[in-house]
């Protein structure tokens, strides 16, 4: 069973426990209805940062120990709903963040000088996800949106220089949520990346992202469960099953009873059987995703958590994934803590996965530390 959620506190008891426990620690208190989440390394230090941001203000989170996160300034004035990803725009080396209408260059010393920002005339968006879409090498930025004016699903283009107006090109019509986190990849095993937008995926036709095919074959059991938002799903593309091929994984999001499922490729992208991963029914909102092996065992398991519209206490489970994503084990990691836009990634360069996130309705920020390997040494 969970223990209590309090810093340093490890929040499943390892003696009975599949997966490794974590230990639960405060970022931050700040910010409202906040998005634009990365893990990342800001200040090229080795470990990985928090960066996020808010209606038009951005922040970065300094990862010094498990306890101490120190807030720095990262830009305002972008507009975005929840939209926000972290790439080497300009190919100085250095980790810059785009968010929706901008994006922020890292000025090499980020803990003592300002980001700058750049217009990049992009949509103001519920997701961005950097990807090579036309094949060059290089990296684009997916956007994804159904806000008034701006419905639809495209990418941009990246120039040489990065600070004019990015190159749009459409790949089909935007829904609340569907690309984020990871919701490219090559689905058709054609060589180029494809496009999943939670309901359908679109094949790149050409490789370079001019022409593309929408594909109406994602179908969860008994269809899918739209809200007030309309339909919003976080996707993740990864070899699931470790048939050789690519797969979907996906989470209702912005719903009052969402589930946790993955679409089975049954070749070339042709054919899918949907499996689910949670509940049929749980009454957590999951607007979060993450994929990785949480336990080093060799195989992807699934984490979400309980966003703004969950209908009982907020939990967050990881799934363990028991062999080729046939059987899962579930398992609560933090209960009473609201988890939106959550990110997974090895933040202390220990060798395990770890987990950052924060609420959209209220401001904690908080860190949940893989002690898999703390375990191991006999912690």
């Amino acid at each position: 069973m969970p223990l209590v959620g309090l810093t340093g506190v490890c929040l499943t008891q390892s003696v009975t426990a599949a997966l490794p426990c974590f230990e639960y620690h405060r970022i931050a208190e700040v910010g409202q209805s906040m998005g634009q989440t990365s893990l990342v390394d800001i200040d090229k230090d080795g470990d990985l940062d928090w960066v996020v941001g808010q209606s038009g203000t951005m922040w970065w989170f300094e990862y010094v120990a498990p306890d101490r996160w120190i807030q720095h300034d990262l830009g305002r004035g972008a507009r975005t709903d929840v939209g926000g990803c972290a790439l080497d725009i300009d190919g100085d080396g250095w980790i810059d963040v785009v968010a929706g209408t901008a994006w922020y260059r890292n000025p090499r010393q980020p803990r003592s000088e300002p980001f700058t920002k750049f217009d990049n005339g992009a949509i103001g968006c519920h997701d961005n996800v950097a990807a090579d879409i036309d094949g060059d090498g290089s990296p684009d930025v997916v956007a994804c949106s159904n806000a008034k004016d701006q419905v639809r699903l495209v990418w941009y283009k990246i120039p040489p220089d990065p600070t004019q107006r990015w190159t749009e090109h459409r790949i089909g019509e935007g829904i609340h949520g569907g690309v984020d986190p990871k919701g490219t990849g090559d689905l058709d095993g054609d060589g180029d990346t494809d496009v999943v937008r939670g309901d359908v995926w679109f094949e790149n036709l050409d490789g370079k992202g001019t022409r593309w095919r929408e594909r109406k074959e994602l179908t969860p059991p008994g269809g899918s469960r739209p809200d007030r938002f309309g339909l919003a799903l976080k996707a993740w593309v990864t070899d699931l099953d470790q048939d050789g091929d690519l797969d979907i994984v996906e989470a209702e999001a912005d719903c009052a009873d969402g589930r946790v499922f993955w679409f089975e490729n049954l070749g070339a992208g042709r054919q899918w059987v949907c499996h689910l991963v949670s509940a049929n029914s749980t009454q957590q909102d999951f607007h979060s995703l993450a994929v990785a092996d949480f336990d080093n065992d060799g195989d992807p398991d699934v984490f979400s958590g309980g966003g703004p519209l969950s209908q009982t206490t907020h939990t967050c489970f990881i799934w363990e994934n028991l062999g080729q994503a046939r059987q899962w084990r579930e398992q609560v990691i933090l209960q009473g803590k609201r988890c939106h836009e959550a990110k997974a990634a090895d933040v202390d360069g220990d060798g395990d996965i770890d987990i950052a996130s924060k609420p959209w309705r209220g401001n904690l920020h908080f860190y949940l530390r893989n002690m898999l390997k703390e375990d191991a040494q006999g912690r």
